[in-house]
C-alpha cells in the first residue's frame, strides 16, 4: 500500500483570508498599492468580520490616489475607473465580506454582482458602498468549493481637484472556507506481498552464487 502524505499543512476547515493588500492584480496596472487613509475614510486593519484576529487589510489603489498621494485621479461619475481582482480556490462554506471604496464600488464574484455603486455627491457616496465606516458593504453568503474570483469595480465621483480633499482607494477584509490539501504520492511503502518476493529473489540469488563456486 502506498503512503498517502498532505501537503500544505492546514486543515481544510482553516479560513482563507481575502484582505485588500499591496500587489493584487488590477486592470489599471501591474498591481495594487498601498495608499494612505484620509481621516475621514475607515481607518485600515479593520477587523476581519470573519476572524477578528486578522487585522491585514489596507487602502489600495493602482496607484499613489490616496490622501496626500502624487497621483490624482479625477471626478468619472458612473464611469468606472477600473477594477481590482483576486482569486482563490475556496471549499462549500461562507464567505464573508466587508468593502469599503471613495467614492462607491461595485462588488461581484464569479461574474455575478453583489452590490451595485451608489452615486451621490456626499462624502464618499454618502452610502453603502462608501469610504467612512459606516457605509461599509457588508457580505455573508454561501460559496460553492472551487476556484473563485472577487472583482471590484471602482468609481470616483466627487469634484474637487487633488488628494488632499478628494483621494481614492478601496479597502475589504474577509474569508472563505480554504479548500482541502491535495494528496501527493509520497515515497511509496511496499506492501507486505513485495517485502515476500523480494526477500525470495535475494535469498535465490544467494543460493545461484553458492551453487556456482561449489560446482
Amino acid at each position: 500500500m502506498s503512503a498517502l502524505v498532505f501537503f500544505g499543512g492546514v486543515a481544510s476547515a482553516d479560513l482563507l483570508y481575502l484582505d485588500s493588500q499591496a500587489g493584487l492584480a488590477t486592470s489599471l496596472g501591474p498591481t495594487t498599492v498601498a495608499v494612505t487613509a484620509h481621516p475621514a475614510w475607515q481607518a485600515n486593519n479593520p477587523a476581519n468580520p470573519g476572524d477578528s484576529s486578522d487585522l491585514a487589510a489596507v487602502w489600495i489603489s493602482f496607484a499613489d490616489t490616496g490622501y496626500g498621494g502624487s497621483q490624482f485621479q479625477p471626478f468619472q461619475g458612473t464611469t468606472p475607473i477600473g477594477s481590482v481582482f483576486q482569486s482563490f480556490l475556496s471549499a462549500p462554506g461562507m464567505l464573508t465580506l466587508n468593502v469599503w471604496a471613495d467614492d462607491t464600488a461595485d462588488v461581484i464574484l464569479d461574474g455575478n454582482y453583489l452590490a451595485h455603486a451608489v452615486f451621490t455627491q456626499n462624502i464618499c457616496s454618502g452610502q453603502a458602498i462608501g469610504c467612512r465606516p459606516q457605509d461599509a458593504g457588508v457580505f455573508n453568503l454561501p460559496i460553492a468549493a472551487g476556484p473563485h474570483t472577487l472583482e471590484f469595480v471602482l468609481y470616483q465621483v466627487g469634484t474637487d481637484t487633488d488628494t488632499m480633499a478628494n483621494p481614492f482607494g478601496l479597502l475589504y477584509s474577509g474569508t472563505a472556507p480554504k479548500a482541502a490539501p491535495r494528496l501527493s504520492v509520497l515515497n511509496p511503502v511496499p506492501e507486505p506481498s513485495s517485502w515476500l518476493l523480494l526477500g525470495t529473489l535475494l535469498a535465490g540469488a544467494g543460493a545461484l552464487k553458492k551453487y556456482r563456486k561449489l560446482s
